[in-house]
């Protein structure tokens, strides 16, 4: 099983990215982190088109990318369908928090491609517990090659 050590973040809300980095950081041992504010920043360093994000890139894939859907130009839905449209991509695991609860966009998470959905907490208690839960899910249940 590959270790939870690499993460890729987009969000557009810079006070949003850095709860879910510091409650990453107590729940795992060692883990590195890319952030970006723009989807299309984020696949663009995914397909090494020298997009730098906000920390220093990571020198592998992430092992997992947890994305807002509620972005700019290209929203949350449109990266997931480019990722999981790319051969080299398509198996990195990516778990959506978003603001967006209906049935709806649940659904269309889904269909897109997303491996997993949590709704955006809106206290430092809750984004500690979600993390806690991506983690332990993680932990418990995620094979991946090495």
């Amino acid at each position: 099983m590959r270790q939870l050590t690499r993460l890729m973040i987009v969000d557009d809300e810079l006070h949003d990215i850095g709860f879910m980095m510091q409650f990453f950081e107590e729940a795992l041992s060692e883990c590195s982190f890319e952030t970006f504010a723009s989807a299309e920043q984020a696949l663009a360093r995914l397909n090494f088109e020298n997009e730098g994000g906000d920390n220093p890139a990571l020198a592998e894939d992430p092992d997992i990318i947890i994305l807002d859907l509620e972005l700019g130009a290209m929203n949350g839905f449109d990266f997931l369908k480019a990722l999981r449209k790319d051969e080299t991509l398509r198996q990195i695991p990516v778990v959506v928090i978003s603001g967006a609860d209906t049935k709806q966009a649940i659904d269309k998470a889904y269909e897109a491609g997303a491996n997993a959905m949590f709704r955006k907490p809106s206290a430092l208690q809750d984004y500690r517990a979600m993390i806690g839960a991506i983690v332990d899910y993680w932990k418990k249940t995620a094979r991946h090659a090495a």
